[in-house]
């Protein structure tokens, strides 16, 4: 990311890590990323940092269950990627990305009613 997490509000810096995770995981995909480097930049993203930073966003207001949800899969993919590449093949990472597309989806909804 460009900017430290805390200098970005919650909607921007969830919306950057979901576009750049779906960027990376389409390229693993179509094999243009090896697994080591998905990996490598996937825990680049300042995931807990935002989760930390914007804690009492996350848990106080239900709009934010997409950004939870974005989180939520982004530092799980970082945790057990491994495992879940042994254990189900690349078609999990076919359901991470449908998850984080649609919560980017209904983020990107939110704001354009506001």
């Amino acid at each position: 990311m460009s900017v430290p997490a805390e200098k970005k509000d919650l909607n921007e810096a969830v919306m950057e890590m979901g576009k750049g995770s779906l960027t990376l995981i389409q390229r693993f995909l179509s094999g243009r990323v090896s697994r080591d480097d998905l990996l490598t930049a996937l825990s680049s993203f300042p995931v807990r940092e935002v989760m930390s930073e914007h804690w009492g966003e996350l848990i106080s207001d239900s709009k934010y269950v997409p950004h939870w949800k974005i989180l939520q899969t982004l530092q799980g993919l970082v945790d057990e990627l491994g495992y879940q590449l042994g254990e189900y093949g690349e078609a999990t990472l076919h359901d991470d990305l449908k998850e984080i597309a649609l919560n980017m989806k209904i983020i990107s909804e939110q704001e354009a009613k506001r």
